[in-house]
C-alpha cells in the first residue's frame, strides 16, 4: 500500500528532488503547505497537484476566477511521502536536496505561503526531529514512522544531547514515559477552542 501511495504521489513517474511538482506533493501531505494563489505559477503548481499528485480541488471564488485545493489527511498519503523522502539507499541526500528545492525554488520564489513569520520553517524542524527520532526504531534499518517516538529521544534529536545541564537532565526524566506520535501537519477550518466541551 505505502508502495502504491508513493507512486500516486509522483503520478508513477521517479521521484526527482529538485522538480517542483514532486517536492510539492511529498511536502504538501507532511508539512500542510498552501500555494499563494496570487501568482501565476503557483497557479499552475496547484493545478498540476489536482491533475496529477494527490490534491483534493476545494472549490472555486464566486467570479469563478480562482479555486482552491487542499490536501487530505490520509495516513497512506503520509507514509508514501515518508517513504519517498528516506527510504532510499541510492540517495541518501535526498532529504537536503528536497529541503534546497523547497527553499530556493518553491518559498524563495514566492510560490508557498510562509503563514506566520517563521512558522512553515518550525513545523519543517519539528518534524525532521521527529523523523530522525524515529530511525531509532525500525527493525530493518530504514525508519519506521509507525512506531512513537519517545518524547527525550525527540528533544535529544532537536536540541543535542549535550544542550542540557545535568539538572536540567533529571527534570525531564519526570517525561520518561512519555512519547510523540506526530506524522505531519495538517490546517482545521475552525479555531481550537480555548476551552474544551464537557
Amino acid at each position: 500500500m505505502i508502495d502504491l501511495a508513493s507512486l500516486k504521489l509522483l503520478n508513477g513517474r521517479a521521484f526527482g528532488s529538485t522538480d517542483k511538482d514532486h517536492v510539492f506533493a511529498v511536502l504538501l501531505q507532511r508539512l500542510c503547505l498552501e500555494p499563494v494563489l496570487g501568482a501565476s505559477e503557483a497557479i499552475e503548481l496547484a493545478d498540476r497537484g489536482v491533475a496529477h499528485h494527490m490534491t483534493l480541488l476545494n472549490g472555486f471564488s464566486t467570479n469563478s476566477d480562482r479555486f482552491y485545493t487542499h490536501s487530505p489527511s490520509e495516513p497512506i498519503l503520509v507514509m508514501g511521502s515518508f517513504d519517498i523522502l528516506y527510504n532510499t539507499s541510492w540517495q541518501p541526500d535526498r532529504l537536503g536536496q528536497v529541503l534546497n528545492t523547497l527553499s530556493r525554488d518553491l518559498c524563495g520564489a514566492g510560490l508557498i505561503e510562509k503563514d506566520v513569520l517563521g512558522e512553515l520553517g518550525a513545523r519543517t524542524l519539528l518534524l525532521i526531529a521527529r523523523d530522525f527520532a524515529a530511525r531509532l526504531y525500525s527493525s530493518r534499518g530504514a525508519r519506521n514512522l509507525l512506531n512513537p517516538v519517545p518524547l527525550l529521544d525527540f528533544l535529544h534529536t532537536l536540541f543535542g544531547r549535550h544542550t542540557f545541564t545535568y539538572s536540567d537532565r533529571m527534570k525531564f526524566d519526570n517525561f520518561g514515559v512519555a512519547h510523540v506520535n506526530f506524522t505531519h501537519w495538517i490546517s482545521t477550518r475552525d479555531s481550537i477552542p480555548e476551552k474544551p466541551a464537557l
